[in-house]
């Protein structure tokens, strides 16, 4: 049996795609960005989003500032955690990386999620480019386990089978036609719809966030 290829990435470049990747997003993202979305694209914990942030240089906060300016002027960890009253691991996720080369099977875990993203972010573009079914469906099954959050921030993924939906928080499945005449509705109203009754088809509630949470994400990149 022939063995598949492993890829050779760079670490350095990869870790600095990453990098830029997070900076754009968060730039994307104003005036109130996000640390949870933004690790939401990427498959990362919020935590390690505000660190990139942070070694990029574009993150402010109160906390952070002050932490840093501290390091800057040489205070340790453990006087910066006497000045702040932060813990040693609360501290440190507010400094700098001092490297950003990782493990091999981090460097590439990262790069997958970096395609992974490219690739979303491409389909959501064409989507908002040329709204038609084809293309929704593309963004759809690009889109399957990516979180989404209900008008309650209620955080929900789906999968597709058989051309339909099945939604984690619903257990009844969205048949095809259905997520085709939510699409048909919010074109119709050229896209001013103020809620997901505005759809009136069974699973609004979900399929509204997932046709225009991914419009609102691409239009807001675009800016």
């Amino acid at each position: 049996m022939a063995r598949s290829k492993e890829r050779n990435y760079d670490p350095a470049k990869v870790m600095q795609e990453l990098l830029d990747t997070v900076v754009s997003i968060y730039g994307a993202s104003q005036p109130d960005p996000s640390l949870s979305i933004i690790a939401d694209e990427l498959g990362l914990n919020p935590i390690k989003v505000r660190k990139l942030l942070i070694t990029a240089g574009v993150y402010e906060s109160e906390i952070a500032d002050k932490v840093n300016e501290y390091y800057k002027k040489g205070k340790s960890v453990e006087e910066i955690m006497l000045l702040t009253g932060l813990s040693r691991a609360s501290v440190h996720s507010y400094l700098p990386h001092s490297k950003m080369v990782h493990k091999a099977n981090e460097i590439s875990m990262t790069a997958q999620r970096i395609r992974k993203y490219r690739k979303r972010e491409k389909v959501g573009k064409v989507l908002c480019e040329n709204m038609t079914v084809e293309n929704l469906w593309n963004a759809l099954i690009t889109f399957e386990d990516y979180p989404f959050y209900t008008a309650k921030g209620l955080k929900f993924t789906y999968c597709i089978k058989s051309g339909e939906l099945f939604v984690s928080r619903k257990e009844k499945s969205i048949t095809k036609a259905t997520v085709e005449l939510a699409f048909e509705k919010a074109i119709e109203l050229e896209g001013k719809v103020s809620g997901p009754k505005k759809l009136g088809v069974f699973g609004a509630g979900y399929l509204y966030h997932l046709i225009f949470n991914q419009s609102l994400y691409v239009s807001k990149s675009n800016q």
